[in-house]
């Protein structure tokens, strides 16, 4: 996973290996899921979902529950990470 802070948001390129092991972790599961295994572009910017590629393409049908969850989940483990840095 790569995560790049931008002045207003973030960019977000994650594998289907990370998409995978967050769709099922430990009790915590999307049994689901419709982002698992798949690889991920993410672009958000003050809040708001500005780019999404899935796979390499920008046709997708992803439940958007998954997507906000996902997309908060890796934005406070990365912050988290730079407060103690």
């Amino acid at each position: 996973m790569r995560i790049i802070k931008t002045f207003n948001g973030y960019k977000i390129w994650t594998s289907a290996r990370d998409t995978y092991k967050w769709a099922h972790k430990s009790g915590n599961s999307w049994p689901c899921s419709t982002i698992s295994d798949k690889r991920l572009f993410i672009e958000v910017d003050k809040g708001d979902l500005i780019d999404l590629a899935v796979n390499g393409d920008n046709d997708h049908d992803i439940d958007s529950w998954e997507l906000s969850a996902f997309i908060s989940d890796i934005i406070i483990q990365y912050d988290l990470k730079q407060e103690t840095i």
